[in-house]
């Protein structure tokens, strides 16, 4: 789950009707089909719409406005309070934005397919992939063609520690998956707690579990499998997405693995879940969570204050070393017409020149050409450089693409009956499947 949804995400929306009718502003639908090819000499204004705030919101619009300058036009910025509603509401009031930045590309799929999205050029396509982490085309890819391309993006697959307590145990970090438990097992045995673990988020408790499936299921069925996941042909109680299950079961329920036990998983702030990593003596060793946790509002302010002397991160290792894809959050750039400043605005925004000042305020280019120097902390600079950029296939969060019934649904919802011991894993697996609407 995106690190922004877990605010408002134990409401699940049903879709919008669309309706019929042309794209707002310059551009045009022929027979339902969205054109591509830029028309007319550019509009004075043109308006964004995204969901994001705080410095990465401040930054964007520095990136966008000196671009828009050079070329002679204005931005327009909305901020979405509701991505997924007000998107469709305005598509269907037909008065979209020009460009979206779109959370979920499931969202963005959807409107796709009735005609509302435009698809990149393929030579735009082609430049843009050039530079971009193996996997982030196809992440905006819906029936073949691309119709979003990442802007900044967050990163899921680490592991957190402190550097010091690390440095005691004597372990060497692991490096595929096996390790992990053998290292695990290790710290165990040596008396201590190796991980916490952390699911509570109020209405939305749950859903840090579905990060840890995903990236476990992006490993255990490869990138292609992952897909086929997502869009429900490969069933939660499949061999490959079971082995996901059954690896998290083995550090989850088993006694002395996890600080305050497996029920106490459900029950621990996934934001401050991880602060017992830097206690004294330290509660745990290992924390799994996303970028966010070190910025306000995770770890404890005096441990941000140290963070690059104090607190280590490493990829969450493959399954086999080498093999190293990463789980990610972000926004998918797409345009609602084709006026020529709309794609103009919409192409720079995924390309490898966006995103300097986003950077310098810590939210991370998917552009593997991107100087990491920029990055302000060597924290951030490590994620970058040894995790995103030297991943071998890049995935968005499967909850988001996956139909709201499931991904803000019964996918957090019935692992934590698992995890509570009110149901064994065979249950949940063939109740989150039976929840999965059919093929349309």
């Amino acid at each position: 789950m995106g690190a922004r949804r877990f605010i408002t995400a134990g409401v699940a929306f049903s879709a919008v009707a669309m309706t019929a009718g042309c794209l707002g502003g310059g551009g045009g639908t022929s027979g339902g089909t969205a054109t591509t090819a830029a028309e007319g000499p550019g509009k004075a204004e043109v308006e964004v719409m995204y969901g994001f705030g705080n410095e990465q919101e401040v930054a964007f619009k520095k990136d966008l406005d000196a671009f828009a300058s050079k070329n002679g036009f204005k931005v327009k910025y909305t901020k979405a309070g509701s991505w997924d509603t007000e998107i469709k509401t305005r598509v269907a009031g037909g008065t979209p934005p020009d460009v979206g930045l779109f959370p979920q590309p499931g969202v963005m799929c959807d409107l796709a397919k009735q005609g509302k999205v435009l698809a990149y050029d393929d030579a735009t396509v082609t430049t843009t992939k050039e530079t971009l982490v193996p996997g982030f085309v196809e992440s905006g890819t819906c029936d073949g063609k691309v119709y979003g391309l990442p802007s900044a993006v967050s990163v899921k697959s680490l592991l957190w520690y402190d550097q010091a307590a690390w440095k005691e145990t004597g372990q060497t970090f692991p490096t595929t998956m096996d390790e992990l438990l053998k290292v695990t097992d290790a710290i165990k045995a040596s008396g201590k707690t190796p991980w916490c673990i952390a699911a509570e988020s109020g209405q939305a408790t749950g859903w840090p579990i579905t990060d840890w499936i995903e990236d476990l299921v992006l490993r255990t069925a490869g990138p292609e499998g992952y897909d086929q996941w997502v869009k429900g042909t490969m069933k939660f109680s499949d061999p490959k997405v079971k082995e996901a299950f059954d690896y998290f079961h083995t550090i989850a329920f088993t006694e002395g693995n996890v600080l305050g036990g497996t029920k106490a998983i459900t029950a621990t702030n996934f934001q401050t879940g991880g602060n017992a990593l830097f206690k004294s003596p330290p509660g745990c060793y290992l924390f799994k969570q996303a970028t966010f946790i070190a910025g306000k509002g995770g770890f404890p302010d005096d441990v941000l204050a140290q963070l690059d002397t104090k607190v280590g991160v490493a990829a969450f290792p493959p399954k086999e070393a080498g093999n190293n894809p990463v789980l990610v959050g972000g926004d998918l750039a797409a345009a609602f017409n084709n006026d020529k400043n709309t794609l103009a605005l919409r192409n720079f925004i995924a390309s490898k020149d966006n995103g300097v000042e986003v950077g310098k305020a810590g939210y991370f280019s998917p552009h593997k050409t991107f100087d990491v120097t920029l990055y302000p902390s060597k924290t951030l600079q490590t994620i970058a450089a040894d995790v995103l950029y030297k991943s071998s296939a890049a995935r968005f969060d499967g909850s988001d693409l996956m139909p709201a019934k499931v991904g803000a649904g019964t996918f957090w919802t019935e692992p934590v009956k698992w995890l509570n011991g009110q149901e064994d894993e065979a249950t949940m697996l063939a109740n989150i499947d039976k929840s999965f609407p059919a093929a349309s």
